[in-house]
């Protein structure tokens, strides 16, 4: 009998044990846009959004409902390039973001995170532009437990670089972390 209890006692503090190492789903899904954005940087920006993306999803920006439906645009737009495409990241190209806000459904299957965003791009001439936005996105689980963005954005905001820094700027936004997370 007290074999039984201490076998019970010990398989009952191995299981927490292991709950406490598991990352939160508001955890995991931070690491999980860090580590988006750091592929875009590794792989490129389109090769990053396909691996990233559900079968079905919104693009704002491209009015495009479905992954294969980007696919197609991402493909025909490298034949158009013919001879002049590389794969991986373009150096005249740079796509980073980092999120302010981080929400979970409370059944664990959505997410959304929203925070700044930073394009910086280099024409042939040399000349670097940078263009910081604010960004949405949704994430879902999907049935092989992964996590694929269903919806990824920029809201409209107003046409004023100064406006958008000033609010990003805001002192009653969530705080970044020690990470760049938002907490």
């Amino acid at each position: 009998m007290k074999r039984l209890l201490l076998l019970s006692l010990l398989a009952a503090s191995q299981s927490l044990a292991l709950a406490a190492d598991s990352p939160t789903p508001r955890e995991e899904l931070i690491g999980a846009e860090h580590a988006f954005c750091a592929q875009v940087a590794k792989v490129g920006i389109a090769d990053a959004f396909l691996a990233n993306m559900a079968d079905e999803c919104f693009l704002a920006d491209r009015l495009s409902l479905t992954r294969a439906e980007y696919e197609a645009s991402v493909l025909k737009a490298r034949a158009k390039a013919g001879a002049a495409y590389k794969p991986g990241p373009n150096p005249n190209v740079q796509l980073v973001w980092s999120p302010i806000k981080v929400d979970v459904s409370a059944d664990g299957t959505l997410w959304y995170t929203w925070g700044r965003y930073d394009f910086t791009s280099k024409s042939k001439d040399g000349k670097v532009e940078t263009s910081t936005g604010i960004y949405l996105t949704l994430w879902k689980r999907q049935a092989d437990g992964s996590w694929k963005f269903v919806y990824d954005g920029a809201p409209q905001v107003p046409d004023d670089p100064a406006a958008i820094l000033g609010f990003l700027a805001r002192g009653d936004l969530p705080k970044a972390g020690p990470s760049g997370a938002a907490r």
